[in-house]
């Protein structure tokens, strides 16, 4: 695996990783998301092998203990991992994978690998994430509080990835990441 053309995008809850992340492959044909796997039940509009791949909390400790995962850690209650047969998939097809993956994950994997394009995604304030979170509607109000929580930890690991971009406008956030390929 050439790791160097292997990229991390990570950041708070609400921040728009999903967002971006979206506009960012429908305009760069270079890259390719690389499916999460994960325990947690899909939300409405989600689809299996599109956006995670959904398993069982027993499926997810088979393929734990089978060494299927780069890296597999829990996150809000539910179990979220990296699929290496992904990355394998990717890199096959000429592109660059993309592992959308939380902070914790994502620091075991620079450490490990520490030429991947690691890249942090920010919100424009604090208080614009606040509003992100809520008005996505899909989390209890006790859930957003514990996301707000994580998100000023996971701020601060910022200084770890080797590129942080601020997510104030998409078309602008995209137009910085595409650059970040361009040699």
């Amino acid at each position: 695996m050439n790791w160097s053309r292997v990229l991390i995008l990570s950041g708070p809850s609400g921040v728009g990783k999903d967002t971006i992340l979206a506009r960012w492959s429908a305009s760069d044909s270079r890259i390719a998301q690389a499916i999460a796997c994960t325990t947690r039940a899909p939300r409405p509009g989600e689809l299996d092998e599109v956006d995670y791949k959904f398993v069982c909390h027993a499926d997810f400790e088979a393929m734990h203990a089978r060494g299927e995962f780069l890296e597999a850690k829990n996150v809000h209650g539910n179990w979220y991992a990296t699929r290496l047969s992904e990355l394998d998939r990717i890199t096959k097809a000429g592109q660059w994978p993309v592992l959308k993956i939380d902070v914790q994950g994502a620091l075991d994997v620079i450490a490990a690998h520490p030429e991947v394009l690691s890249i942090f995604l920010l919100p424009p304030s604090t208080e614009e994430l606040k509003r992100r979170l809520r008005a996505r509607a899909s989390d209890s109000e006790d859930e957003i509080k514990r996301r707000l929580e994580d998100a000023l930890h996971e701020l601060a690991q910022a200084c770890h990835y080797r590129h942080r971009v601020v997510n104030d406008d998409p078309d602008r956030a995209v137009a910085e990441l595409m650059e970040l390929l361009n040699p």
